[in-house]
């Protein structure tokens, strides 16, 4: 439901903030006080066109701000919002809309940017305004099927037959991708048998290119190796007299006749101790590399081949060996599925012969089943017309066989006549304003427990009618608002009556200069002087008590 409208600049309206509650609500006022532009307002909020004018003069921008709280999204609904990554806030969804003097607008829900689009397609399911064109589900065609298909009781019956068409068409897709081949492709397949090849061929190991590398960097810089451990050899250990062992033994010689004189010096000669055995042990490996002759010069054109290769198959398939390695594996998976590619067609096709087969018989039934729904579902709706002062209105849901697709086989449309010797029509072309509410307002009584949309707003629902009529209309409303949020505008007493909440629209000028709406919710005195006011126009001791023998009635 929506639990709050905050209006800011739009029209006549400088700041508004409007608090509705569940149920019926209801907005009256005088002939040109603003009611419909609260209604505008709230359909920008939902995603309708806007244009500068909108802007109040001398504002530079419009804000609307529609908070909706829900208990729960409708599979539609939640749908969308999980395509869109958003979210219901602790059950609140706010839509807003910004609309810029210079005619840019922005929509945001949650506060978060979206397009225009998206905002009215969410709002499309939180809303039905009746009375203009804009936000009028049952004006669709996939919600008509909708409805039609939960009135019928076949909502899990096109849910599935939907889940195995999706498989169906997966299927084909599959098949005409795969019988796809051409001359084309079967060279692209030896291309893919040649890099294969060519990559095996080469025998790569994982880490081989590093390995290389380093093995490379050794022999290049063999010689100068091993003069210089030659070198750091003498000067540790080979230099007769003058080398680091040498000095070492010199100093332990020293330190050993200390520690006859002071013995607590035994730390400072087992210390030079463990130093003169790792210098040996540097020394020996010194000496090994100064010996090492283990290469041979031609190594390094073999090994400079070996990288060449390997940048040569980089270049081709990947940064890494690895990558190359990986690409190679990928192929010889599709080529695996290309040698494979008849007994893939075999299963396919046996499948989607399968699975056509039984989809195509459950479409029929699952339209027979419809048709025979349609046919109670269009007497029920012109039934509650007739109720509502529209007798020789005709009601028809129109049949269109078509492929079968994820809504089945039937494409319907919602057909009236609303007077006699009319050829009934879409819905779309029949009517405007109050007629459209009415029809609305029928048509929604009837799918009363079948229609997810959470809250209706029918806009001048009384044009044309009175007396038992308006009753009657009062009635169906106050009937429907048990299940949902109702939210209407009306002239007559009548129908304002049995409102949970009341709203009065009002104009007030400001200091001369402007003019702007307001609305204030009335309770007590000011709600009977208002309703007084719908029965004859003025507020008389007659008027007054005809107004609270009518409350009293509803309340």
């Amino acid at each position: 439901m929506i639990e709050s409208l905050h209006i800011q600049d739009y029209a006549l309206i400088r700041t508004l903030n409007i608090e509705f509650g569940p149920g019926f609500n209801v907005l009256t006022g005088e002939t040109g006080a603003g009611k419909s532009i609260v209604i505008g307002a709230l359909g920008l909020a939902l995603g309708t066109r806007a244009s500068a004018e909108v802007v109040r003069r001398g504002a530079d921008k419009a804000v609307i701000e529609a908070v909706f709280r829900l208990n729960k999204a409708s599979t539609a609904l939640q749908t969308l919002l999980e395509e869109s990554e958003l979210a219901l806030d602790e059950g609140a969804l706010i839509l807003s809309r910004i609309v810029s003097a210079d005619g840019r607008s922005r929509a945001l829900i949650n506060g978060r940017p979206v397009t225009i689009s998206l905002l009215g397609e969410i709002g499309d399911e939180l809303v039905d305004l009746h009375g203009q064109h804009e936000h009028q589900s049952l004006f669709r065609s996939d919600c008509q099927l909708r409805l039609l298909d939960a009135f019928a009781g076949t909502t899990e019956q096109a849910e599935t037959l939907a889940k195995k068409v999706s498989e169906r068409n997966r299927i084909r897709r599959e098949l005409e991708a795969l019988q796809a081949t051409s001359r084309d492709q079967a060279r692209q397949i030896d291309f893919m048998r040649f890099e294969i090849q060519e990559i095996n061929e080469a025998a790569l190991i994982p880490d081989e290119e590093e390995e290389l590398r380093e093995r490379l960097k050794r022999i290049t810089h063999a010689e100068a190796i091993r003069e210089l451990s030659q070198e750091a050899c003498q000067r540790l250990y080979d230099a007769e007299g003058s080398s680091a062992i040498d000095a070492l033994d010199g100093a332990s010689n020293a330190l050993d006749k200390i520690r006859e004189v002071l013995p607590e010096f035994k730390w400072a000669l087992d210390e030079l101790a463990e130093i003169r055995a790792r210098v040996e042990n540097v020394a020996e490996e010194m000496r090994c590399h100064s010996e090492d002759r283990d290469f041979d010069p031609e190594e390094i054109n073999v090994i400079n081949e070996r990288l060449n290769l390997i940048n040569t198959l980089k270049r081709k398939y990947g940064a890494q060996i690895t990558d190359i390695l990986a690409y190679r594996d990928k192929t010889t998976a599709a080529l695996f599925e290309y040698d494979h590619q008849d007994e893939r067609l075999e299963v396919l096709q046996k499948e989607e012969t399968a699975l056509s087969a039984e989809t195509e018989k459950e479409g029929t039934a699952l339209s027979s089943a419809r048709k025979k729904a349609a046919r109670r579902m269009d007497k029920e709706i012109q039934d509650a017309l007739h109720r509502l002062d529209m007798p020789n209105a005709r009601f028809e849901t129109d049949f269109e066989s078509i492929s079968l697709g994820m809504q089945g086989q039937d494409r319907i449309s919602f057909l009236l006549a609303a007077n006699a010797g009319e050829k009934p029509k879409s819905l779309r072309l029949v009517a405007s304003g109050g007629e459209v509410s009415r029809i609305m307002l029928a048509i929604k009584a009837v799918f009363a427990n079948h229609d997810p949309i959470p809250t209706l707003v029918f806009d001048e629902i009384d044009a044309g009618i009175g007396g038992a009529t308006a009753r009657r209309v009062s009635d169906k409303i106050r009937a429907l608002a048990a299940s949902r949020q109702l939210l209407c505008i009306t002239h007559l007493a009548q129908i304002a009556a049995p409102a949970a909440a009341h709203y009065k629209v009002l104009k007030e000028e400001e200091k001369g200069e402007f003019t702007t709406t307001q609305v204030i919710r009335m309770t007590g005195e000011e709600r009977e002087k208002e309703m007084a006011r719908l029965l004859d126009g003025s507020v008389s001791p007659a008027s007054l008590r005809h107004a609270r023998a009518l409350l009293k009635e509803f309340h």
